[in-house]
């Protein structure tokens, strides 16, 4: 199932492989995410701030979808049916059997981050709701943002099943999958994201937005629980790994 923790396991069994991957589609799926970003970000900055060369804005789509490129690239070229599967939507089809609290979750997840990324220009453009960080701050962000952008590609680097959704992939043969930064932490995808959203609002500029991180963590926490309760019960060997790899997000401590 889904698309964190450890337990995966590397080749499908009984099913049809999907047919090889190319590094234009990788590159093109980058630049599709990366043009929702530029669009949630810089059109409301052109309509309330006037402006459509806004350097930090510039910035985060240009690093943001750079990392996406090139993680999609290797994934494509290297590992195609790991690039496949994250490919995926996050509802998952009727027989991979999601449960409809992630189904419904996702999707106003989805709903809020992009309310989130508009709300941010309209901020710092319009509303000013907090003083914006200083410049040492939204270099710490902007460090975060790289971090962050770049957990996912290394996660479903090691990861055939780090789906975008909560599946059954029982039937698939799961084993557990230590290697790489699994042997770090158990969810470095949902790690990557609270960076990512983290650091982009000290980077654009944004202390307000910073609430919205809260609302992350607490779905995130909320699907840890659900994926991890099903990895116990069917994935051999991942309470095992659990006590091995005590963190969740964070090295060493959470």
């Amino acid at each position: 199932m889904t698309e964190e923790g450890g337990g995966r396991r590397q080749t499908e069994v009984g099913e049809l492989s999907p047919p090889p991957a190319s590094m234009v589609e990788g590159l093109a799926a980058a630049l599709r995410n990366g043009l929702v970003i530029a669009v949630l970000l810089l059109v409301p900055a052109r309509l309330i701030g006037g402006v459509w060369l806004w350097p930090e804005g510039l910035a985060f789509v240009g690093v943001t979808t750079a990392i996406g490129m090139a993680g999609n690239a290797a994934l494509a070229r290297f590992r195609p049916d790991h690039f496949r599967v994250r490919q995926q939507s996050v509802v998952a089809a009727q027989h991979k059997r999601q449960p409809l609290v992630d189904a419904i979750g996702a999707v106003l997840l989805l709903g809020f981050g992009a309310a989130w990324l508009i709300f941010i220009p309209v901020d710092v453009f319009r509303l000013h709701l907090l003083p914006s960080p200083n410049l040492a701050i939204s270099i710490v962000g902007g460090v975060c943002v790289v971090v962050g952008a770049a957990l996912t590609p290394l996660a479903v680097w090691e990861n055939r099943f780090a789906t975008p959704n909560v599946q059954d992939q029982v039937t698939q043969g799961q084993r557990i999958i230590d290697t790489g930064v699994y042997g770090l932490i158990r969810h470095p995808i949902y790690a990557g994201n609270l960076l990512l959203f983290g650091g982009a609002t000290l980077w654009l500029g944004s202390c307000a937005a910073f609430a919205g991180v809260g609302v992350l963590l607490v779905a995130t926490v909320a699907r840890i629980i659900v994926e991890e309760a099903h990895l116990r019960a069917n994935v051999p060997g991942y309470e095992t790994y659990a006590r091995r790899v005590r963190a969740r997000l964070i090295p060493f401590l959470v």
